[in-house]
């Protein structure tokens, strides 16, 4: 039986997130960008990086003279059991854990600008591949990162890490805008840091944001003294894998602690962390994770996943599983009534019990938890054990009364078991709830469906079944679009049309003539622009031709790097050269 194709493992929630790559929108410039980069990075990290990057760059497609299409990707990652889509920018982080769960690479198809060479905080087709894909061949590295996903998609997050994650996309998107003004971009800054200060708590979704970052993001490998990078953020920035090794970036051997560690996706990093060996991650990423709410349960995980207010499961001891939105807890350290609003429903094994989806509980779902009164377990009675509370066939009204203080009166409808014969689920007709004088539930309400469970096993982000969610088509939409440039920037991708053209066969004086002219008008009219000239650089050391000409260029370079310095590689590329 054949694999699954990586479309058709997509839940139908996710597909709309999925868009077409147009390989011919890319011109020139973007052409030029990607080579530059990953003839720089390959260079200096075949030596650097850990020891599978070299051989994981072409096992996943990834070749330095040009952009990858990723549908290539997708069928070189299916040896690892993974796969590979493309994605419009930014996805919510809730979005990337589900994918990466799936073992789906989502790959965003933009390139960063020229003036952006070096860094840029927006996802971009150079880091999402090049920078994520070739160490995915490590097994170790493989599982961890399979598991990552797996415990991250059911992380609670909150209402300002949100804040937080629109406020990083907008920063990223203005920056990454040739068309952005300086108050736009400060703007952009001001909402960042006014949403980073507004946090008054962090989540579980931040924790594991933190340890992405220090780890898949800009983690190192070895010890602090002997490392190699295997961090996608290093992979795929010239700028990050270069002054990564100064003495002031710190490198501090990875512990769970690293945690603790905020980051500025903006910026280059301080200090970086060092985990031994790959399989190391997996016990870091338990260490961490262990008192999540999906894993400890209790009153604990309730009152985590009432504070993020956003859509959940709470899995009873019985199996029964509740989606919709906590927002009720009665007694919240002895917890004796759940209250969830919107729209919910009950599963069972992650799989929705039939006739209890969220259109039959459309409003809302409320149940006790807990031992009744005399001590019993509801979870662990069959049916007829429930003559014990004077039941005697459907319809019979019965009075249940719990430990709690909560009690349970109305006409027993509907008795639902679990596969092994115990009770799981009970439906009464006119039934009232209520705890002293606070009602929980009232006839006119409708039919009452009452879970079965004394304890809170686990709590976690999303739906049980995800069936749960909207169904959505893939989006029909390519990218990259096509962009908006100026006179001036026309102008400069001609000239790479030219260069592209005078490069290949041409006679070698007209070459240096017409190089000549193109290195007029870039110092006149683009007097910041250093990547044209390096490309002609380039082709003269390998025409060996024009040496004036190649100093003049050289120095033009060296000029913009004195007032840009962590901003270009100019001495980087002139080393590449052999002229630094």
């Amino acid at each position: 039986m054949s694999r699954p194709s990586t479309l058709e493992r997509i839940p139908a929630h996710l597909r709309q997130y999925v868009v077409q790559q147009d390989y011919e929108a890319y011109d020139a410039v973007d052409q030029a960008v990607w080579r530059f980069i990953l003839l720089q990075t390959y260079n200096q990290l075949k030596e650097t990086a850990h020891p599978i990057y070299v051989s994981g760059l072409n096992q996943t497609g990834i070749f330095i003279d040009r952009i990858p299409r990723i549908e290539e990707m997708d069928e070189c990652l299916s040896h690892y059991g993974w796969g590979a889509v493309c994605v419009d920018g930014f996805i919510p982080p809730r979005a990337f854990q589900e994918f990466q769960a799936l073992g789906i690479l989502t790959i965003a198809a933009d390139v960063r600008t020229a003036d952006h060479l070096a860094y840029t905080p927006a996802p971009d087709i150079i880091h999402e591949s090049a920078g994520h894909a070739p160490i995915i061949p490590d097994p170790d590295y493989n599982r961890f990162l399979r598991r990552f996903g797996e415990i991250g998609r059911l992380a609670f997050s909150s209402r300002e890490d949100l804040a937080v994650y629109n406020a990083i996309r907008n920063l990223s998107v203005v920056k990454e805008d040739i068309s952005s003004t300086s108050e736009q971009i400060y703007a952009a800054e001001v909402r960042l840091e006014e949403a980073i200060a507004s946090v008054s708590y962090t989540s579980e979704a931040s924790l594991m944001s933190r340890l992405h970052w220090w780890t898949v993001e800009y983690g190192l490998i070895g010890t602090p003294q002997d490392y190699k990078i295997y961090g996608a953020g290093i992979l795929s920035s010239v700028g990050e894998s270069y002054f990564l090794h100064l003495p002031e970036v710190r490198k501090i051997k990875l512990t769970s602690a690293c945690v603790d560690v905020n980051y500025d996706i903006t910026k280059q990093q301080p200090q970086l962390f060092v985990v031994e060996t790959f399989d190391q991650l997996n016990d870091i990423l338990d260490e961490v994770s262990k008192d999540f709410a999906c894993f400890v349960g209790g009153a604990k995980a309730l009152r985590v996943a009432k504070e993020s207010g956003e859509t959940c499961t709470v899995e009873l001891n019985s199996g029964l599983q509740i989606t919709g939105i906590l927002t009720g807890v009665v007694d919240e350290d002895q917890p004796a009534y759940l209250q969830f609003t919107g729209p919910c429903a009950l599963a069972r094994r992650n799989r929705h019990l039939p006739g209890h989806e969220k259109d039959h509980h459309a409003a809302g779902y409320g149940t006790p938890i807990g031992v009744l009164e005399d001590g019993s377990e509801l979870s662990t009675w069959q049916p007829g054990d429930l003559q014990r509370l004077g039941y005697t066939g459907p319809g019979a009204r019965i009075t249940m009364r719990f430990k709690s203080g909560v009690e349970v009166q109305g006409n027993l409808e509907k008795v639902t078991t679990n596969e092994e014969g115990y009770l799981q689920l009970l439906t009464f007709t006119g039934c009232t709830v209520h705890r002293g004088e606070q009602r929980l539930f009232q006839p006119e309400w409708g039919d009452y469906d009452m879970a079965i469970g004394e304890r809170v096993t686990s709590a976690f982000a999303g739906a049980a079944d995800l069936s749960f969610w909207p169904e959505t088509e893939f989006a029909q939409r390519k990218v990259p679009r096509g962009k908006h440039y100026s006179e001036a920037d026309k102008k400069l991708v001609t000239m790479f049309d030219q260069y592209n053209l005078l490069k290949v066969g041409q006679d070698p004086e007209k070459v240096l003539k017409r190089f000549a002219e193109m290195a007029d008008v870039v110092e006149n009219e683009y007097p910041e622009h250093w990547l044209l000239p390096w490309y002609m650089l380039e082709s003269l050391c390998h025409m060996d031709r024009g040496v004036r000409l190649s100093m003049r260029l050289r120095n033009f370079m060296k000029g913009i790097e004195s007032r840009r310095f962590r901003e270009v590689p100019v001495s980087m590329g002139l080393k590449f050269l052999g002229l630094s």
